[in-house]
Protein backbone atom coordinates (compact mmCIF):
# COMPACT_ATOMS: atom_id res chain seq x y z
CA UNK A 1 0.00 0.00 0.00
CA UNK A 2 1.20 3.52 -0.83
CA UNK A 3 2.05 6.46 1.43
CA UNK A 4 0.31 9.40 -0.28
CA UNK A 5 0.67 13.15 0.25
CA UNK A 6 -2.48 15.07 -0.72
CA UNK A 7 -1.40 18.66 -1.48
CA UNK A 8 -4.18 21.26 -1.47
CA UNK A 9 -4.41 24.55 -3.31
CA UNK A 10 -6.46 26.33 -0.64
CA UNK A 11 -7.71 25.77 2.89
CA UNK A 12 -9.14 22.28 3.09
CA UNK A 13 -11.54 23.12 5.92
CA UNK A 14 -12.80 26.54 4.81
CA UNK A 15 -14.68 25.92 2.63
CA UNK A 16 -14.62 22.17 3.16
CA UNK A 17 -13.22 20.59 -0.02
CA UNK A 18 -15.63 17.78 -0.69
CA UNK A 19 -13.74 16.36 -3.69
CA UNK A 20 -10.54 15.99 -1.66
CA UNK A 21 -12.59 14.49 1.18
CA UNK A 22 -14.20 11.85 -1.05
CA UNK A 23 -10.89 10.89 -2.63
CA UNK A 24 -8.93 10.53 0.62
CA UNK A 25 -11.67 8.43 2.21
CA UNK A 26 -11.63 6.11 -0.82
CA UNK A 27 -7.83 5.84 -0.62
CA UNK A 28 -7.89 5.20 3.12
CA UNK A 29 -10.58 2.52 2.77
CA UNK A 30 -8.39 0.82 0.14
CA UNK A 31 -5.57 0.56 2.69
CA UNK A 32 -3.36 3.48 1.66
CA UNK A 33 -1.68 5.77 4.20
CA UNK A 34 -2.77 9.38 3.67
CA UNK A 35 -1.64 12.82 4.85
CA UNK A 36 -3.31 16.04 3.72
CA UNK A 37 -1.01 19.08 3.41
CA UNK A 38 -3.03 22.29 3.27
CA UNK A 39 -2.70 26.05 3.69
CA UNK A 40 -4.55 27.30 6.75
CA UNK A 41 -4.78 30.27 9.07
CA UNK A 42 -3.17 28.18 11.82
CA UNK A 43 -0.43 25.54 11.89
CA UNK A 44 -2.40 23.14 14.04
CA UNK A 45 -2.28 19.48 12.95
CA UNK A 46 -5.80 18.09 12.73
CA UNK A 47 -7.43 14.77 11.93
CA UNK A 48 -10.29 13.85 9.65
CA UNK A 49 -11.71 10.36 10.09
CA UNK A 50 -8.30 9.05 11.13
CA UNK A 51 -6.46 10.91 8.34
CA UNK A 52 -3.76 13.38 9.45
CA UNK A 53 -4.24 16.93 8.15
CA UNK A 54 -1.10 19.08 8.35
CA UNK A 55 -2.05 22.77 8.28
CA UNK A 56 0.51 25.38 7.19
CA UNK A 57 0.05 29.03 8.07
CA UNK A 58 -0.74 31.48 5.30
CA UNK A 59 0.86 34.29 7.30
CA UNK A 60 4.08 35.67 5.87
CA UNK A 61 5.58 37.00 2.63
CA UNK A 62 4.50 35.80 -0.86
CA UNK A 63 5.67 32.27 -1.52
CA UNK A 64 5.82 31.24 2.14
CA UNK A 65 2.96 28.74 1.82
CA UNK A 66 4.65 27.11 -1.17
CA UNK A 67 7.91 26.87 0.79
CA UNK A 68 6.20 25.30 3.82
CA UNK A 69 4.20 22.76 1.80
CA UNK A 70 7.12 21.75 -0.40
CA UNK A 71 9.40 21.43 2.63
CA UNK A 72 7.00 18.99 4.31
CA UNK A 73 6.42 17.10 1.07
CA UNK A 74 10.16 16.58 0.70
CA UNK A 75 10.60 15.66 4.36
CA UNK A 76 7.84 13.05 4.41
CA UNK A 77 8.46 9.54 3.16
CA UNK A 78 5.77 9.69 0.49
CA UNK A 79 5.39 7.31 -2.45
CA UNK A 80 3.00 9.52 -4.44
CA UNK A 81 2.22 13.24 -4.53
CA UNK A 82 -1.44 13.89 -5.30
CA UNK A 83 -1.71 17.60 -6.20
CA UNK A 84 -5.02 19.46 -6.30
CA UNK A 85 -5.67 22.48 -8.48
CA UNK A 86 -3.28 25.20 -9.63
CA UNK A 87 -0.59 26.08 -7.05
CA UNK A 88 0.24 22.43 -6.26
CA UNK A 89 0.69 21.84 -10.00
CA UNK A 90 3.51 24.38 -9.81
CA UNK A 91 4.91 22.69 -6.69
CA UNK A 92 4.90 19.39 -8.57
CA UNK A 93 7.71 20.61 -10.83
CA UNK A 94 9.98 20.87 -7.78
CA UNK A 95 8.77 17.63 -6.19
CA UNK A 96 9.17 15.64 -9.39
CA UNK A 97 12.65 17.01 -10.07
CA UNK A 98 13.98 16.39 -6.56
CA UNK A 99 12.32 13.08 -5.62
CA UNK A 100 11.57 11.34 -8.96
CA UNK A 101 8.37 10.12 -7.27
CA UNK A 102 5.10 9.91 -9.27
CA UNK A 103 2.82 12.96 -9.32
CA UNK A 104 -0.92 12.96 -9.97
CA UNK A 105 -2.58 16.29 -10.76
CA UNK A 106 -6.31 16.68 -10.06
CA UNK A 107 -7.85 19.64 -11.90
CA UNK A 108 -11.30 20.49 -10.49
CA UNK A 109 -12.07 23.63 -12.48
CA UNK A 110 -11.71 25.43 -15.80
CA UNK A 111 -8.76 27.28 -14.32
CA UNK A 112 -8.02 29.68 -17.17
CA UNK A 113 -11.59 30.98 -17.47
CA UNK A 114 -11.94 31.11 -13.67
CA UNK A 115 -8.73 33.17 -13.34
CA UNK A 116 -9.98 35.50 -16.07
CA UNK A 117 -13.29 36.04 -14.29
CA UNK A 118 -11.78 36.62 -10.85
CA UNK A 119 -8.34 38.16 -11.57
CA UNK A 120 -8.34 39.39 -15.18
CA UNK A 121 -6.65 38.61 -18.50
CA UNK A 122 -3.03 38.67 -17.28
CA UNK A 123 -3.70 36.06 -14.58
CA UNK A 124 -5.55 33.89 -17.11
CA UNK A 125 -2.66 34.08 -19.61
CA UNK A 126 -0.05 33.19 -16.96
CA UNK A 127 -2.22 30.29 -15.78
CA UNK A 128 -2.51 28.94 -19.31
CA UNK A 129 1.27 29.15 -19.84
CA UNK A 130 2.04 27.37 -16.55
CA UNK A 131 -0.46 24.59 -17.30
CA UNK A 132 1.21 24.04 -20.69
CA UNK A 133 4.64 23.83 -19.05
CA UNK A 134 3.83 21.83 -15.91
CA UNK A 135 1.04 19.40 -16.78
CA UNK A 136 3.05 17.35 -19.34
CA UNK A 137 5.55 16.62 -16.54
CA UNK A 138 3.09 14.94 -14.17
CA UNK A 139 2.48 11.19 -14.39
CA UNK A 140 -1.30 11.32 -14.58
CA UNK A 141 -4.02 13.97 -14.81
CA UNK A 142 -7.41 13.50 -13.16
CA UNK A 143 -10.31 15.84 -13.87
CA UNK A 144 -14.05 16.21 -13.42
CA UNK A 145 -15.74 16.16 -16.83
CA UNK A 146 -15.20 15.09 -20.43
CA UNK A 147 -14.80 18.58 -21.90
CA UNK A 148 -12.03 19.48 -19.46
CA UNK A 149 -10.58 16.01 -20.00
CA UNK A 150 -10.29 16.65 -23.74
CA UNK A 151 -8.65 20.03 -23.16
CA UNK A 152 -6.05 18.55 -20.81
CA UNK A 153 -5.59 15.36 -22.85
CA UNK A 154 -3.13 17.07 -25.18
CA UNK A 155 -0.71 17.39 -22.25
CA UNK A 156 -0.75 13.81 -20.95
CA UNK A 157 -2.78 10.83 -19.84
CA UNK A 158 -6.14 11.91 -18.41
CA UNK A 159 -8.80 10.05 -16.44
CA UNK A 160 -12.21 11.69 -15.95
CA UNK A 161 -13.69 11.04 -12.52
CA UNK A 162 -16.88 13.10 -12.11
CA UNK A 163 -17.40 14.77 -8.77
CA UNK A 164 -20.48 12.73 -7.94
CA UNK A 165 -21.90 12.79 -4.39
CA UNK A 166 -21.52 9.81 -2.06
CA UNK A 167 -24.45 7.69 -0.93
CA UNK A 168 -23.05 7.78 2.60
CA UNK A 169 -23.16 11.57 2.89
CA UNK A 170 -26.43 11.94 0.99
CA UNK A 171 -28.62 9.16 2.37
CA UNK A 172 -32.28 8.77 1.54
CA UNK A 173 -33.96 11.05 4.06
CA UNK A 174 -37.57 11.75 4.85
CA UNK A 175 -38.28 15.17 3.36
CA UNK A 176 -39.13 17.80 5.98
CA UNK A 177 -41.15 20.75 4.70
CA UNK A 178 -40.74 24.34 5.82
CA UNK A 179 -43.80 26.55 6.33
CA UNK A 180 -43.21 28.05 2.89
CA UNK A 181 -41.76 26.71 -0.39
CA UNK A 182 -37.99 26.74 -0.02
CA UNK A 183 -35.53 27.25 -2.88
CA UNK A 184 -31.97 26.03 -2.30
CA UNK A 185 -28.65 27.01 -3.83
CA UNK A 186 -25.37 25.30 -2.90
CA UNK A 187 -21.91 26.39 -4.04
CA UNK A 188 -19.68 29.33 -4.87
CA UNK A 189 -21.40 32.60 -5.74
CA UNK A 190 -20.19 34.48 -8.83
CA UNK A 191 -21.88 36.28 -11.71
CA UNK A 192 -21.06 33.44 -14.10
CA UNK A 193 -22.63 30.98 -11.69
CA UNK A 194 -25.80 33.05 -11.79
CA UNK A 195 -25.73 34.70 -8.35
CA UNK A 196 -27.06 38.07 -9.55
CA UNK A 197 -29.74 36.57 -11.81
CA UNK A 198 -30.84 34.21 -9.01
CA UNK A 199 -31.49 37.04 -6.56
CA UNK A 200 -33.25 39.17 -9.17
CA UNK A 201 -35.45 36.23 -10.16
CA UNK A 202 -36.27 35.44 -6.54
CA UNK A 203 -37.32 39.06 -6.04
CA UNK A 204 -39.73 38.73 -8.98
CA UNK A 205 -41.03 35.39 -7.66
CA UNK A 206 -41.68 36.85 -4.17
CA UNK A 207 -44.25 39.22 -5.65
CA UNK A 208 -46.34 36.16 -6.59
CA UNK A 209 -45.38 33.37 -4.17
CA UNK A 210 -44.39 33.68 -0.51
CA UNK A 211 -41.26 31.52 -0.74
CA UNK A 212 -37.86 31.39 0.99
CA UNK A 213 -34.35 31.13 -0.45
CA UNK A 214 -31.57 29.25 1.36
CA UNK A 215 -27.99 29.78 0.15
CA UNK A 216 -25.12 27.52 1.21
CA UNK A 217 -21.76 28.81 0.03
CA UNK A 218 -19.80 32.01 -0.29
CA UNK A 219 -18.70 34.83 -2.58
CA UNK A 220 -15.34 35.21 -4.29
CA UNK A 221 -15.89 38.87 -5.22
CA UNK A 222 -16.43 41.32 -2.31
CA UNK A 223 -18.24 43.76 -4.61
CA UNK A 224 -20.78 41.13 -5.66
CA UNK A 225 -21.19 40.10 -2.03
CA UNK A 226 -21.97 43.69 -1.00
CA UNK A 227 -24.43 44.08 -3.88
CA UNK A 228 -26.19 40.81 -2.93
CA UNK A 229 -26.67 41.68 0.73
CA UNK A 230 -27.76 45.23 -0.13
CA UNK A 231 -30.26 43.84 -2.67
CA UNK A 232 -31.55 41.37 -0.07
CA UNK A 233 -32.15 44.14 2.51
CA UNK A 234 -33.55 46.67 0.03
CA UNK A 235 -36.19 44.22 -1.21
CA UNK A 236 -36.81 42.55 2.17
CA UNK A 237 -36.10 39.11 0.68
CA UNK A 238 -34.94 37.65 4.02
CA UNK A 239 -32.56 35.22 2.35
CA UNK A 240 -31.15 32.55 4.65
CA UNK A 241 -27.36 32.95 4.17
CA UNK A 242 -25.76 29.87 5.75
CA UNK A 243 -22.21 30.35 4.45
CA UNK A 244 -19.94 27.39 3.78
CA UNK A 245 -21.04 24.20 5.52
CA UNK A 246 -19.18 20.94 5.98
CA UNK A 247 -20.01 18.57 3.14
CA UNK A 248 -21.01 15.88 5.63
CA UNK A 249 -23.61 18.20 7.21
CA UNK A 250 -25.53 19.14 4.07
CA UNK A 251 -28.13 16.37 4.00
CA UNK A 252 -30.55 17.88 6.61
CA UNK A 253 -30.49 21.21 4.73
CA UNK A 254 -31.26 19.43 1.46
CA UNK A 255 -34.17 17.63 3.10
CA UNK A 256 -35.96 20.98 3.63
CA UNK A 257 -35.68 22.15 0.01
CA UNK A 258 -38.58 22.28 -2.44
CA UNK A 259 -36.36 22.83 -5.50
CA UNK A 260 -32.62 23.17 -6.13
CA UNK A 261 -31.09 25.93 -8.27
CA UNK A 262 -28.14 25.84 -10.66
CA UNK A 263 -28.05 28.86 -13.00
CA UNK A 264 -24.65 28.83 -14.72
CA UNK A 265 -24.26 31.61 -17.29
CA UNK A 266 -21.46 30.17 -19.48
CA UNK A 267 -23.59 28.33 -22.01
CA UNK A 268 -20.75 27.05 -24.23
CA UNK A 269 -19.06 25.21 -21.36
CA UNK A 270 -22.36 24.11 -19.85
CA UNK A 271 -23.43 22.42 -23.09
CA UNK A 272 -20.82 19.73 -22.39
CA UNK A 273 -20.61 19.65 -18.60
CA UNK A 274 -22.97 19.16 -15.66
CA UNK A 275 -22.47 20.90 -12.32
CA UNK A 276 -21.93 18.67 -9.27
CA UNK A 277 -24.75 20.33 -7.34
CA UNK A 278 -27.29 18.95 -9.86
CA UNK A 279 -26.33 15.38 -8.95
CA UNK A 280 -26.51 16.29 -5.24
CA UNK A 281 -30.01 17.75 -5.66
CA UNK A 282 -31.13 14.69 -7.61
CA UNK A 283 -29.68 12.24 -5.11
CA UNK A 284 -31.59 13.93 -2.29
CA UNK A 285 -34.86 13.91 -4.22
CA UNK A 286 -34.95 17.65 -4.94
CA UNK A 287 -36.40 18.73 -8.32
CA UNK A 288 -33.92 20.87 -10.24
CA UNK A 289 -34.21 24.22 -12.00
CA UNK A 290 -31.12 24.71 -14.13
CA UNK A 291 -29.62 26.40 -17.18
CA UNK A 292 -30.39 25.13 -20.63
CA UNK A 293 -27.63 22.98 -22.05
CA UNK A 294 -27.27 19.92 -24.23
CA UNK A 295 -26.07 17.41 -21.62
CA UNK A 296 -28.01 18.72 -18.66
CA UNK A 297 -31.16 18.94 -20.78
CA UNK A 298 -30.85 15.26 -21.66
CA UNK A 299 -30.19 14.38 -18.02
CA UNK A 300 -33.19 16.29 -16.67
CA UNK A 301 -35.48 14.90 -19.37
CA UNK A 302 -34.32 11.32 -18.88
CA UNK A 303 -34.45 11.60 -15.08
CA UNK A 304 -37.86 13.38 -15.17
CA UNK A 305 -36.55 15.50 -12.33
CA UNK A 306 -36.86 19.20 -13.16
CA UNK A 307 -36.88 21.99 -15.71
CA UNK A 308 -34.32 23.96 -17.73
CA UNK A 309 -34.56 27.71 -18.39
CA UNK A 310 -32.73 30.58 -20.06
CA UNK A 311 -30.61 31.38 -17.01
CA UNK A 312 -29.44 34.71 -18.44
CA UNK A 313 -32.95 36.20 -18.07
CA UNK A 314 -34.25 36.89 -14.54
CA UNK A 315 -37.90 36.92 -15.67
CA UNK A 316 -37.50 33.53 -17.39
CA UNK A 317 -35.83 32.12 -14.28
CA UNK A 318 -38.64 33.48 -12.07
CA UNK A 319 -41.19 31.85 -14.38
CA UNK A 320 -39.30 28.57 -14.09
CA UNK A 321 -39.27 28.83 -10.29
CA UNK A 322 -43.02 29.49 -10.25
CA UNK A 323 -43.81 26.67 -12.70
CA UNK A 324 -41.85 24.12 -10.68
CA UNK A 325 -43.23 25.19 -7.31
CA UNK A 326 -46.79 24.95 -8.61
CA UNK A 327 -46.26 21.56 -10.24
CA UNK A 328 -48.52 19.02 -8.54
CA UNK A 329 -46.04 16.24 -9.38
CA UNK A 330 -43.13 17.93 -7.58
CA UNK A 331 -42.69 15.14 -5.03
CA UNK A 332 -42.87 12.45 -7.71
CA UNK A 333 -40.32 14.41 -9.78
CA UNK A 334 -37.92 14.36 -6.82
CA UNK A 335 -38.32 10.60 -6.37
CA UNK A 336 -37.65 9.98 -10.07
CA UNK A 337 -34.42 11.99 -9.83
CA UNK A 338 -33.28 10.23 -6.66
CA UNK A 339 -33.86 6.73 -8.03
CA UNK A 340 -32.22 7.62 -11.35
CA UNK A 341 -29.09 9.15 -9.77
CA UNK A 342 -28.59 6.42 -7.17
CA UNK A 343 -28.24 3.90 -9.97
CA UNK A 344 -25.63 5.83 -11.97
CA UNK A 345 -24.37 9.12 -10.57
CA UNK A 346 -22.73 8.35 -7.23
CA UNK A 347 -19.08 8.45 -6.15
CA UNK A 348 -19.09 4.77 -5.24
CA UNK A 349 -19.52 3.91 -8.93
CA UNK A 350 -16.34 5.78 -9.93
CA UNK A 351 -13.84 5.56 -7.06
CA UNK A 352 -12.32 2.38 -8.49
CA UNK A 353 -10.81 4.41 -11.35
CA UNK A 354 -8.92 6.54 -8.84
CA UNK A 355 -7.55 3.52 -7.00
CA UNK A 356 -6.44 1.91 -10.28
CA UNK A 357 -4.34 4.99 -11.14
CA UNK A 358 -2.55 4.85 -7.77
CA UNK A 359 -1.95 1.10 -8.06
CA UNK A 360 -0.36 1.50 -11.51
CA UNK A 361 2.03 4.20 -10.30
CA UNK A 362 3.21 2.47 -7.12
Amino acid sequence: MANIAIICDREFFNPFDQRVYKEVVSMKNAGHSIEILTPHTSTKIRELEGIKVRCYSTNGPPGIVAYRLIKQALKGNYDVFYCHEFDPLVYSLVLKALTKKPVIWDCHEYLVSMKKELQGNLAATLTEIIIKIASPRVDHIVTVDNLLGRQLGKFGKVTVIPNYPTKKDFPELIKTSKDKPNLLYVGGLTRKRGAKIMLEAFNILKKKIDATLTIVGGFYDPRLEKWAHDFDKKNNLKIDWLGWINYRDLAPIFSEASIGLCLLQNQVRYDRAIATKIFEYMLMGIPVLTSKGYLVGKLIKKGKCGETVDATNAHKVAEGMETLLQNTNLEKMGKYGSNFSREKFVWEKREEKLLEIIDKLT
